[in-house]
């Protein structure tokens, strides 16, 4: 049999409660914008680093390629620390001079990226060579550029502006710094560890309560069937005693029944000689109400003729003697 337990009213949680609930609610939501926001800027920033898709050395993420100013050579239109973005060249045959191109160079000795603006074009047969030079420099570069070297296209020339050209000031430097090893430290590694560390905690956080509240309903169920199995053996006991008692009920009332039936002629006996005691006992009250009845009569005529009453007769019929 299951014992239905009363459930007791959860009351409500007051307003301070509500208010901090809803605080912890807050504050996780914007760590976990915060710590995507921090992974989405590592993988870029991982991706841009470390993998290279154009097949020139230079990543690229849908066909953008992200590059940042080192010198003063282009200055006032492109400035040290400033973060442009070069959109892929699928035909150099489009190029023309005024364009800023990226491309790669040799410069003191080592192959590096320059960003600078188409001087001359010249026909190579079946390529093309670009010369180049820088908006602050005096003289156009010594080396000329391969089609093949060409990285990306900054901005094209219209007239006398430069149109297209994506530029953040600013934010190269901070590209830089990504890409060193105390920035992909700062920006992959930390972010990472404080999202998986905090996810971490949540996890066991919500595996303990879980596994409180499991416990809590195993030790709510092994209650009631303990209550269940007691509430059987209390039945069983009280069943078993009710038998008991019974029988031994029978049992004393066959063993009276059986010294009644033994003593039944002496019993027959004495009933006799109390019943002639009794009517011994109903004649002297009858006489006794007799001897009244007789007295109050008299009484009642001697007050219907105005004189006293005369004594009432002796129990032999005379009347009693006057006094003198």
């Amino acid at each position: 049999m299951k014992k239905k337990y009363d459930q007791t009213n959860v009351p409500e949680d007051n307003a301070p409660e509500k208010e901090v609930k809803k605080g912890k609610k807050i504050a996780n939501i914007i760590i976990n914008v915060i710590l995507v926001i921090a992974i989405i800027i590592a993988a870029v920033a991982t991706y841009v680093s470390f993998v290279s898709t154009s097949g020139n050395g230079v990543p690229s993420i849908f066909g953008r390629s992200i590059l940042s100013i080192q010198t003063e050579s282009m200055y006032p239109t492109l400035e040290p620390g400033d973060l442009i973005i070069d959109k892929a060249v699928k035909d150099t045959k489009t190029l023309k001079v005024g364009d800023i191109i990226t491309y790669w160079t040799v410069i003191d000795g080592e192959r590096v990226l320059n960003t600078h603006r188409i001087f001359q074009i010249y026909d190579g047969g079946n390529y093309l060579i670009f010369a180049t030079k820088g908006d602050n420099n005096t003289n156009e570069d010594p080396l000329t550029v391969h089609e093949s070297e060409v990285v990306g296209l900054y901005s094209t020339k219209e007239g006398d502006k430069d149109v297209g050209g994506t530029r953040i000031k600013g934010a190269g430097k901070v590209f830089d710094f990504l890409q060193t090893s105390t920035g992909f430290l700062v920006v992959v590694v930390i972010p990472v560890a404080i999202f998986f560390l905090f996810h971490l905690v949540q996890f066991f956080r919500v595996l303990f309560e879980y596994q409180n509240v499991k416990n809590r309903l195993r030790y709510e169920q092994e209650r009631g069937t303990a209550e269940d199995m007691l509430d059987e053996e209390k039945q069983k006991f009280e069943e078993t005693k009710k038998a008991e008692r019974e029988k031994l009920e029978s049992e004393l009332r066959e063993r009276l029944k059986k010294e009644l039936l033994e003593s039944n002629a002496p019993a027959e006996k004495s009933a006799e000689e109390i019943a002639a005691e009794e009517a011994a006992k109903a004649a002297a009250e009858r006489e006794k109400m007799e001897a009244e009845l007789r007295a109050k009569i008299m009484a009642e005529l001697a007050a219907q003729k105005n004189e006293e009453p005369a004594e009432a007769p002796t129990e032999n019929g005379e009347d009693a003697p006057k006094a003198e």
